[in-house]
């Protein structure tokens, strides 16, 4: 970390950072990754504002926290992965392979939390660009990350064969995309991206003020809808805040569960306890149940 950056963080400690940073400590305590943290401490800066040539991160719902939030899942996941902790729901498989028997080296835990610190970093924008907000990439979004993934992370040494896996599952969290469509060589970048991508949806919906964070997400699309002339669909299909309130139930558990089960093979079963107790779905069934009660008494006349 520069002595710019640091001085920063002395004054601002967002509550993300440090409770990445100390997941980082615990994980690394006795054999350190230095470049995890480098990577963390880089996006740091990166969000805000401490590059040359882009702006600090002027998205409210695509934000510095949550990249952090995913990131700590990202981890989390990594490490239940290592453990081989499936939970009570039995033996899972990935693409015809045990999860349990694709060992992930130590690279491949730095490709995932590459492609997580930068799979949001299309959102921001160049310092000449001083029209709007980053919320109106959002319809190509995934493919900025991936150019600044590809632009960026080579001085910490990733070849380009790895920079390729990095995009690979950097769209992987691309919300339209099939992930078995992806060009994946084998198990083993498959089960990167599927855990990259289940970190980012995991992340978002599980964090404690997703329920307050939605506005912002409704300003985000009505951006980016009118900066892509996109009329219809996606995100461009809610008409109001309501809309978007009311709709959150059905996408979370007619959109997003099929996703995370079928497309994603359940790796956020990984996340069990030794009950089949899941803290992060319960956090998001929590939230969804309060986002479907706002929504109630925003509905009331």
């Amino acid at each position: 970390m520069s002595a710019k950056v640091e001085r920063f963080c002395q004054m601002f400690y967002p509550r993300s950072y440090r409770a990445l940073t100390q997941l980082c400590d615990e994980t690394f305590a006795e054999k350190p990754q230095p470049l995890v943290r480098s990577l963390v401490d880089f996006a740091f800066g990166l969000f805000h504002g401490q590059h040359p040539h882009l702006q600090a991160c002027d998205t409210a719902f695509h934000d510095f926290d949550h990249t952090m939030e995913a990131t700590a899942v990202v981890l989390r996941l990594l490490l239940a992965q290592r453990a081989g902790a499936i939970g009570q729901r039995g033996e899972r498989t990935v693409q015809d392979v045990d999860i349990k028997d694709i060992r992930l080296s130590p690279r491949d835990w730095e490709l995932a939390i590459a492609a997580i610190i930068f799979h949001d970093t299309g959102y921001l924008k160049c310092k000449d660009d001083l029209n709007g907000s980053g919320a109106k990439y959002s319809t190509i979004h995934v493919g900025r990350s991936c150019f600044f993934a590809w632009d960026l992370l080579p001085e910490f040494g990733f070849s380009s064969d790895e920079l390729r896996q990095i995009q690979n599952a950097i769209c992987a969290t691309a919300i339209s995309t099939n992930i078995n469509q992806l060009p994946f060589r084998d198990a083993r970048e498959w089960l990167i991206g599927a855990i990259v991508a289940t970190g980012d949806m995991i992340g978002q919906l599980a964090a404690e003020e997703y329920p307050e964070r939605l506005p912002s997400l409704y300003l985000e699309f009505r951006e980016a809808s009118s900066f892509s002339k996109i009329r219809e669909g996606s995100f461009a299909a809610y008409n109001s805040l309501l809309d978007l309130l009311q709709d959150t139930e059905k996408f979370f558990y007619n959109y997003v569960i099929p996703i995370l089960d079928n497309d994603w093979k359940g790796i956020y079963r990984l996340l069990d306890d030794s009950t089949g107790d899941n803290i992060f779905m319960r956090r998001i069934k929590f939230n969804v149940a309060r986002v479907k009660r706002i929504a109630q008494l925003l509905a009331q006349p």
